[in-house]
């Protein structure tokens, strides 16, 4: 049979037989399900879903099998290692010369179309939020800036000195809120081309984050010293890194986390970049905790201003992390239960495309 056309395919095809296992595959159900034609082969299909579905998904298969009735399963989670992809999968009994019931699988990536969904969701509500932030920054500086000025003036007026301190925390105060300010417009500036080591950048933040903690707090590294230098701004993508990472210190630290570790991580991944067609290898890099996790209600939401997953948290580090980010064409992937949060940062090798 000549498989070119069905290679050509971005919908993933394939074949199982009588006993739910997998005899043929398609390039594209290769790479949704990130395995080769062997692995796939060597345990019932449903071996590859996630817990909660497999049971039921068997049954499903059984029926189909031995009835022949199609049927769809929405919001299908395939698991292989620590990498899940969510599918649409389709199944349909065939039937070949000998009668010999088998069932084509169509796959279709759902992970994409959320991933579309979130980033577009995310730069709407950036694009506005900036307006906002640019009306707010004309409004709230230029006051600040007076009354500033005018607490300076006072505490060099004759017979100042009893108010001097109270004149201190007006000027420190008004300084913090231009600061914020600052902070809610984020870096306007576009990424400097250079290139650089993206393990120098972790080094740093790492050894920044145990300082902080006073060394209560574990930090680990498990790198690839094979993955080649990446382009883009090394100073924003440190601070998206920091970022990300003094994110962890608070969640483990305000949530008094017994034996905290902070692990930073790099790899390098295939990934279907959300919108664009066909795998590709970017690098991955991994700032994962085991604090509390991240609410179910809040993990969707984290990337916008004034958003965040901690009491005590602003809600701002981490929508100019995403600003960062995607500024370098990459973007960023969450996993959060109790116990494990991992943050992966998708960025681009060799020039920005």
């Amino acid at each position: 049979m000549d498989t070119r056309l069905l290679d050509a395919l971005n919908t993933g095809i394939v074949l199982l037989n009588e006993d739910r296992i997998a005899c043929w595959t398609n390039e594209a159900a290769r790479r949704i399900t990130s395995m080769g034609m062997r692995q796939m082969a060597s345990a019932p299909f449903e071996s590859w879903v996630a817990d909660g579905q497999a049971a039921e998904l068997q049954d499903s298969l059984s029926h189909c099998i031995h009835s022949g009735h199609s049927f769809t399963f929405r919001e299908l989670i395939l698991v292989r290692d620590d990498v899940t992809t969510t599918t649409d999968a389709s199944f349909s009994r065939l039937q070949d010369a000998v009668g010999e019931g088998r069932v084509l699988i169509e796959l279709s990536e759902v992970d994409q179309l959320l991933k579309i969904t979130r980033d577009n969701r995310i730069l709407s509500d950036e694009a506005g939020f900036r307006k906002l932030a640019q009306g707010l920054a004309h409004e709230v500086k230029n006051p600040l800036g007076g009354i500033k000025g005018a607490a300076q003036l006072l505490a060099k007026e004759v017979g100042a000195q009893p108010f001097q301190d109270y004149l201190e925390i007006i000027i420190s105060e008004s300084d913090r809120l231009k600061a914020l300010v600052d902070r809610l417009l984020g870096s306007p500036q576009a990424p400097i081309d250079e290139i650089f080591n993206i393990h120098q950048v972790l080094e740093r933040a790492r050894s920044l984050i145990s300082a902080e903690s006073g060394g209560v707090v574990i930090t680990h590294r498990d790198y690839d010293p094979s993955l080649p230098e990446i382009t883009g701004d090394r100073s924003q993508v440190f601070q998206a890194v920091l970022n990300i990472a003094k994110n962890a210190l608070e969640a483990v630290t305000e949530a008094k986390t017994d034996a905290p570790i902070i692990t930073f991580s790099t790899r390098a991944v295939r990934r279907a970049h959300p919108g664009a067609k066909g795998a590709q290898t970017f690098l991955r890099l991994r700032i994962e905790d085991n604090g509390p996790g991240i609410s179910n209600d809040k993990i969707d939401d984290i990337f916008f201003p004034m958003v965040s997953g901690r009491a005590q948290g602003s809600g701002i580090g981490l929508s100019i992390t995403q600003t960062i980010v995607a500024r370098h064409n990459g973007w960023i992937e969450v996993h959060s239960e109790p116990g494990h949060t991992a943050f992966d940062v998708i960025l681009p090798f060799g020039e920005k495309r």
